[in-house]
């Protein structure tokens, strides 16, 4: 294994991002240690030698200078991503979400009990996630422990960091994509949580989660048991990623399941799945209770703009959940959208935003371009409960980034903008591509882009 060495970048940074604004640094120097830490931002030492003088221990250290067309941006980050969709993107978009399972995803999905596929699909999938700038994912995997763990081993041996979790499906599914009973089900999504935990005890790069696959496929004492196993760690809880109104039929399957609830968080909550660590994707039919519930248990939503549209599931009150204070991120949730960059989801939520201006005629609805690159980064971060360690690029997180060059004979046109810094991270976000990534890092490591040697 090759001995890492310090690591020292020399020029423009998007350091970090808030809803109000995102903060370019034109001329700055960022230093990472050997344990893929960020050590120092530097606004005044711009060459090595002052580096040195100001830092001693950074003597030693590989030096980058970027190019007047480049920049540092933080790691992409998607919060909902159905990993064995991989080979069904751009299929099936002439149905709605029932139609689409049925016909598309439940066949396909059942097909993971073939250990070869998995390792196929997914070590081609995880590589190529890398390479358009996805340093971090959120995962729903098959009803196959086995499967899942690959799907585990295939980050961990490409270094994308991702929260990984077995599917649990027990009602209502097709072409026997179910597991047989809610007890086999726990047993296998506790086997699926010690593997992870057993390869990644520190929890690096790799955390495990429960995955209800939604209110209408999980029976009560599924629900109740992923909720115990969900708080089932000695310090936070375990990850949970679900589904959640996402079309008004999921509502009303949901309380077919589960009678006795007027909401679906309310479903939820009663069993111990809402809190911190929860991913809820889609949440577009919401109820006012709905985001009270949200806001309270500090869950996160998952807005998946590629995938609504496609199947005409709705839109997501994104400004209204933002002005409750619950948590946003974006989600590209192959393959009901079809497309897996976050570049796409960005541009996508704010289409959606707009769709929803005009309806309502309230531009206030409008997303601004400095939301989205939140929603993409920091606001994903805090809806995975990741913000402590990735997000943003600052003294003391992890060095999760991109290197970007706009500068390539591509689809960037930079011509009379190029010293406008914030004019060409909106050329990136709007017309780049994974051209435009000269490099990917995840804790400091070189993991992939046209740059890796």
């Amino acid at each position: 294994m090759a001995i890492r060495r310090k690591q020292v970048f020399v020029g423009r940074i998007i350091a970090t991002t808030s809803l109000e604004r995102i903060e370019i640094l034109d001329e700055a120097t960022l230093g990472v240690g050997v344990s893929g830490t960020i050590d120092f931002i530097d606004l005044a030492a711009a060459s090595m030698e002052e580096v040195c003088q100001k830092y001693p221990s950074f003597k030693d250290t590989q030096y980058t200078r970027l190019k007047p067309l480049q920049f540092l941006f933080p790691g992409l980050i998607d919060s909902h991503f159905h990993a064995p969709q991989w080979p069904n993107l751009a299929i099936g978009m002439e149905g709605d979400l029932k139609e689409w399972l049925e016909k598309l995803t439940d066949p396909t999905e059942v097909s993971y009990s073939d250990n070869k596929k998995a390792n196929r699909v997914y070590s081609e999938m995880v590589q190529k996630q890398l390479e358009l700038g996805t340093t971090t994912c959120a995962y729903n995997s098959t009803i196959h422990y086995e499967a899942t763990n690959i799907l585990a081993d295939m980050c961990k041996k490409h270094g994308q960091r991702a929260i990984v979790g077995k599917s649990c499906i027990e009602l209502n599914s097709t072409s026997e994509n179910w597991e047989t009973s809610a007890a086999k089900s726990l047993e296998d999504e506790k086997k699926s949580i010690e593997y992870i935990q057993k390869i990644d005890p520190d929890g690096k790069l790799i955390s495990p989660c429960v995955q209800p696959r939604g209110g209408p496929y999980c029976s009560p004492a599924l629900m109740a048991g992923l909720g115990a196993m969900s708080h089932s760690a000695s310090e936070r809880p375990i990850h949970v990623q679900g589904h959640m109104c996402e079309t008004t039929n999921d509502i009303a399957l949901m309380k077919s399941v589960h009678p006795g609830f007027d909401n679906y968080s309310e479903m939820y909550k009663h069993y111990g799945l809402m809190h911190e660590k929860s991913v809820l994707a889609h949440c577009i039919h919401l109820s006012d209770r709905d985001i009270e519930i949200l806001k309270e248990t500090k869950a996160g939503v998952a807005h998946n703009p590629n995938s609504n549209t496609c199947l005409r599931d709705g839109e997501c009150p994104v400004r209204k959940l933002l002005r409750a204070g619950v948590k946003v991120g974006l989600g590209t949730d192959c393959s009901a959208g079809y497309s897996t960059s976050i570049l796409d989801a960005m541009r996508q939520a704010s289409n959606v935003s707009r769709h929803l201006a005009i309806h309502n005629e309230d531009d206030s609805l409008v997303l601004g371009f400095g939301e989205i690159v939140y929603l993409a980064t920091l606001g994903n971060a805090r809806v995975l409960s990741l913000d402590d360690k990735i997000g943003s690029l600052q003294p003391g997180k992890q060095f999760d980034a991109l290197m970007i060059d706009v500068g390539l004979n591509d689809s960037i046109n930079v011509s009379g903008w190029e010293s406008n810094s914030l004019a060409l991270v909106k050329k990136w976000v709007f017309l780049g591509d994974d051209r435009s990534i000269r490099a990917v890092f995840v804790n400091g490591k070189l993991v992939a882009g046209k740059e890796q040697s």
